[in-house]
């Protein structure tokens, strides 16, 4: 069961977990994007 809590003093844990996510997200979705990149026409050209 999930705890709810409305402790203001847990906001700022909250806020920076969540930053923490965002930032986490965009690594994972630049990785992905790079690894595709790769499989490009770039390395086809010269077979």
């Amino acid at each position: 069961m999930t705890t709810v809590s409305n402790d203001p003093s847990l906001w700022p844990l909250i806020s920076d977990y969540q930053e923490f996510n965002y930032f986490e997200v965009a690594c994972l979705t630049a990785v992905v994007y790079d690894w595709g990149a790769h499989d490009t026409d770039a390395y086809r050209e010269n077979y």
